[in-house]
């Protein structure tokens, strides 16, 4: 899900505004582009295209010695060494060209300034010549060192040569290699094409939990997950439950450890979900670049007779303050908040909230130091059911405890189309519209604090039927 970059396109233009670039169109021949240079000695937008081989250069400068300086905005706080390949053919196409770039700078976003009243432009970019390691610290070597590093080891007629032979192959022609990142949550869009998963069942030894041996194990002709040893793989709580389960006819159930994790759960239980936007640019004081503004939260609140209350919020604009003493009036002052992957969500939102208003801190504190992660018993392998598919989100676990809690019946279906449609109240003017745009808002994240009851209480009785 991409941040709202609206504001960031708008700051952008502010900046480069000074300027006054004259700015290239889609489709324009390369001569287009060389004539702007000329005439004006800079550009933007401008397109190059030499033997097939074409590319868009954001911004160009001439230089004293008659090169270039191209400058690359970026919208993420560090431009990453992965661009590098891009940059060294972008640079070639630019030189086939007769436009010598020698000098690549990168805009980016300053991550670490805080937003106050009447921002400039300037207060959210930085710029460097450097690109960013995969594993944290900017490279040595300029982003230009490497290129002409690289530019060295060849030419551009072997780079066209390449790229035609690319554009005219099939998938046939090569050997499809896959590698640890295939199965990483954000899966490419030919994963299915690869591993066929719709098609496996739900034993099969492909859903292996994080294993890093999926292909030697299928090389090895393993379909089951019943049937994978202990020296092939890792040996994780999750990935032991994951062939229990196969051995164990479909499901596994560590009940020990499961009811001595029930035991920290306290009445009255609160069923907590929010759900939030990120922005790029931070829209209000005291937020920084990517920071997330919650503006809709469900509570279900369940007493030790089963009884239910239910709350909810939802607001647009700047709430974080509305959000915040709206939650802390609804939510008890004691007993359990059960919370589904806190730690990667809630908690993160509600710590933000404490650093932008520390006037709220120890409330804030005392709130997340109550909650419980209703996906651990799920995401340590305390349960596991082959119908999961190697997954353990709540939409997926939901249909295995319970028939009561279903999305279908709603018009928003999940946390992206509730951003989605959060985002169309940032541009309604109606409020009776907006009023309803919140209403289907709040109905889905209902239903995820439903869900998180209906998954404890089915998770209850599983316990109970030992």
């Amino acid at each position: 899900m991409f941040p709202l970059r609206t504001e960031y396109y708008e700051q952008l233009e502010k900046l480069v505004k000074p300027f006054n670039l004259v700015s290239g169109q889609p489709y324009d021949p390369t001569e287009r582009s060389l004539e702007i240079l000329k005439a004006e000695t800079c550009g933007r937008s401008l397109r190059f295209e030499k033997d097939g081989l074409r590319t868009n250069i954001p911004f160009l400068f001439e230089k004293q010695d008659g090169t270039y300086k191209a400058i690359y905005p970026y919208c993420s706080t560090a431009p990453k060494e992965s661009l590098l390949n891009g940059l060294v053919i972008d640079t070639m196409i630019c030189q086939a060209c007769g436009v010598e770039v020698s000098e690549h700078e990168f805009l980016y976003l300053n991550s670490s300034y805080v937003r106050q009243d009447n921002p400039k432009p300037s207060d959210f970019f930085k710029i460097t010549s450097h690109l960013k390691k995969k594993r944290g610290g900017f490279t040595r070597l300029s982003a230009t060192e490497q290129i002409q590093q690289k530019m060295g080891s060849v030419t551009f007629e072997q780079l066209v040569d390449m790229a035609n032979k690319l554009s005219n192959s099939t998938l046939d022609d090569y050997c499809v290699r896959r590698v640890s990142s295939c199965t990483r949550p954000n899966k490419c869009p030919y994963y299915e094409e690869c591993f066929h998963e719709q098609q496996l069942p739900d034993y099969a030894s492909a859903f292996l939990s994080s294993s890093s041996s999926r292909e030697w194990i299928e090389e090895k002709g393993i379909e089951r997950l019943g049937d994978i040893t202990s020296d092939l793989f890792e040996g994780t709580p999750m990935q032991y439950a994951q062939i229990k389960a196969d051995q164990n006819g479909g499901v596994f159930m560590d009940d020990q450890a499961i009811r001595y994790w029930m035991k920290q759960i306290e009445y009255p239980i609160c069923y907590l979900d929010f759900e939030w936007e990120t922005f790029a640019i931070p829209p209000y004081v005291k937020m920084k670049a990517f920071d997330v503004l919650c503006f809709q939260y469900s509570m279900h609140i369940e007493n030790e007779q089963g009884e239910l209350d239910h709350k909810t919020f939802f607001a647009t604009g700047d709430c974080r303050k509305d959000f915040i003493e709206h939650l802390l009036e609804d939510i008890p002052d004691h007993g359990s908040i059960m919370v589904f992957n806190m730690d990667g969500a809630e908690k993160l939102r509600l710590r933000q909230l404490a650093n932008q208003f520390p006037e709220y801190r120890v409330q804030l504190e005392q709130v997340n130091n109550r909650m419980i992660d209703l996906q651990a018993p799920f995401e340590n392998g305390c349960f596991y059911d082959l119908r999961q598919r190697g997954k353990s989100s709540l939409k997926t676990l939901m249909p295995l405890f319970s028939a009561c809690a279903s999305y279908d019946q709603l018009d928003i279906h999940n946390g992206m189309e509730a951003v989605f449609a959060y985002r169309e109240t940032l541009l309604e003017n109606d409020p009776c519209k907006v009023q309803k745009i919140g209403e289907r808002i709040s109905d889905y994240c209902s239903m995820d604090t439903y869900a998180e009851r209906e998954l404890f209480l089915g998770l209850k009785k599983k316990l109970e039927e030992l």
